[in-house]
């Protein structure tokens, strides 16, 4: 006879963590900040996690410009999951979950800055003039539903790793 292996929670907590960073990753692709016109009804040109990360372009001019602060949302949800995945593997022992769990959280909070860490081109401006333009280029986006959800997604994310600490297996 064979011998059956059970599962623990905790195996199947890491490898929930795992996913759910997975899918918070996803949200690199998904409209980040939506766009407020006026009279207050959404319109079309969104902007996404890529735009928001690596800069946008349109018509040759260079709107936004790459965001160090929205490039660590991603990395520390991609450590994040290379710990839950460790920790589901039983590797590093308590300290795999404990990594993955504070890199998801930081992650998730990062997620519902993306609005304050996007940077946007200013040109030539300097000092008030390039604060004021920043400021008011900003006042025309809101937080959307792709950094929401992945912040939401990356906080679950840390909860479900840091739950794996609380059991013994």
């Amino acid at each position: 006879m064979a011998k059956s292996k059970k599962v623990s929670l905790g195996k199947i907590l890491a490898f929930a963590a795992a996913l759910l960073g997975l899918a918070a990753v996803i949200m690199l692709f998904v409209p980040q900040l939506s766009y407020k016109s006026v009279t207050g009804i959404d319109k079309a040109d969104p902007l996404n996690g890529m735009q928001i990360t690596f800069g946008y372009k349109k018509e040759q001019l260079a709107i936004l410009n790459f965001s160090i602060g929205n490039l660590l949302t991603y990395v520390f949800a991609l450590v994040g999951i290379v710990f839950a995945v460790l920790a589901a593997l039983g590797k590093l022992g308590k300290l795999a979950p404990i990594i993955a769990a504070a890199a998801f959280i930081t992650s998730g909070v990062l997620f519902f800055c993306a609005h304050a860490l996007m940077v946007v081109n200013v040109g030539k401006l300097t000092g008030d003039a390039a604060a004021a333009f920043s400021d008011n280029f900003k006042k025309l986006y809101t937080l959307g539903a792709g950094a929401i959800t992945g912040g939401v997604l990356a906080i679950l994310a840390g909860l479900a790793a840091g739950a794996k600490l609380l059991l013994k297996k």
